[in-house]
């Protein structure tokens, strides 16, 4: 019974040195059609162009009607003022007018600057949307962003 327990231990010892042996020199050859390099090449370059990312924004209101134009822009330039640090967008989503504000990544960092809006406008809410690459430094702020249409000079 003492030799079948040692022989089978020497093997198990074999076979675990053996394979850490081979852990410095494992090499996997890939066979694959070269148009899967193409389509993945493609998709490299198609994400480092996208400058949007699924995120939250605080929709603060929305204006349909007579003067609705004019009120949703007054909004976002007292947003603008109020909150510097923070982009505010206008959209138009047939036939309403909507404001939101800031691009944030997670609902938590969104419900900081919520916090703050919710006293003062009380129809805001956060909604989950498409954002713009999150603010580093000051000089986003003032970059248009490329899908953000210029409602103003379109009418």
């Amino acid at each position: 019974m003492k030799s079948k327990c040692f022989l089978f231990s020497a093997i198990v010892f074999v076979a675990f040195a053996f394979c850490f042996s081979l852990k410095g020199n494992a090499q996997a050859k890939v066979i694959a059609d070269g148009r899967l390099q193409t389509i993945l090449e493609r998709h490299i370059e198609y994400n480092e162009m996208s400058r949007t990312l699924q995120g939250y924004r605080i929709k603060v209101n929305s204006f349909t009607g007579a003067n609705a134009k004019a009120k949703a822009y007054a909004l976002k330039d007292e947003l603008a003022v109020a909150y510097p640090s923070t982009r505010v967008y206008v959209t138009f989503d047939e036939p309403n007018f909507v404001v939101k504000c800031g691009d944030f990544i997670t609902r938590l960092d969104a419900y900081n600057l919520f916090k703050l809006i919710k006293p003062q406008i009380n129809t805001a809410i956060i909604v989950r949307d498409w954002i713009n690459n999150p603010v580093i430094s000051e000089a986003d702020i003032e970059q248009q962003e490329y899908f953000e249409e210029n409602l103003e000079t379109d009418f």
